[in-house]
């Protein structure tokens, strides 16, 4: 099993707050769209929950 290296999970959490589609994260930090996606819905959800 691969693990995400921390620079890159905080460059995907960072770039996908600041709106940058999911397409061109994959390619300026050189991870699968599927990981991205994964990362996509852990701010989403946690977006949800700040909400409340």
């Amino acid at each position: 099993m691969n693990v995400l290296q921390p620079n890159k999970k905080a460059a995907i959490i960072t770039l996908l707050t600041n709106g940058i589609s999911q397409r061109e994260i994959g390619r300026k930090v050189r991870v699968d769209r599927k990981t991205i996606r994964k990362y996509a819905r852990m701010v989403e959800s946690n977006k949800a929950i700040g909400e409340d």
